[in-house]
């Protein structure tokens, strides 16, 4: 059984956390300069403006999101006989039989940066299919591939 595991990726997350901290840095020093060369050298900075506020939601939430998304750990795993969807707090797999098809969005409006955006999974017996979005793991190339690789043994069997 060769099976591989791809975990969800969290650099986007940091990266948001870094960007909004330093706006957040860069308006507040701002300010502070900006206002204490119009109140004669008195250094005052303001956490009740609303920028202060919203860029520090920003950062609040962003910060909030890398922790639960680290805390839950979640991965899928693909393997011969099917995908699995494991997280910290949940298993659940789908063996080749469940699944029906695997949709990959032929047209280019589908693909972001030489990556499918989405690609559907319909299962027996579900009414949504499972939407799994490549760029969101690690090595999503390799995702894709063995995400083709299923599809193909999907539609050999019938």
């Amino acid at each position: 059984m060769n099976a591989e595991r791809f975990t969800v990726r969290l650099e986007a997350y940091w990266q948001s956390i870094a960007i909004y901290a330093v706006t957040l840095i860069v308006y507040v020093v701002g300010q502070a300069l900006w206002n204490s060369t119009l109140q004669q050298g008195l250094v005052n900075v303001v956490l009740t403006d609303p920028i202060v506020a919203l860029l520090g939601t920003f950062v609040l939430v962003a910060l909030i999101a890398v922790v639960v998304n680290t805390a839950a750990k979640r991965s899928i795993v693909i393997s011969d006989d099917g995908i699995t969807y494991v997280s910290r707090f949940l298993e659940r797999t789908f063996s080749v039989h469940e699944i029906e098809r695997i949709a990959m969005g032929g047209d280019r409006r589908m693909r972001v940066r030489g990556v499918f955006a989405v690609i559907r999974i319909y299962i027996k017996g579900r009414r949504r299919p499972l939407r799994v979005r490549p760029g969101l793991y690690e090595n999503d190339a390799k995702l894709i591939e063995r995400l083709v690789a299923l599809r193909t043994q999907v539609a050999a069997r019938g």
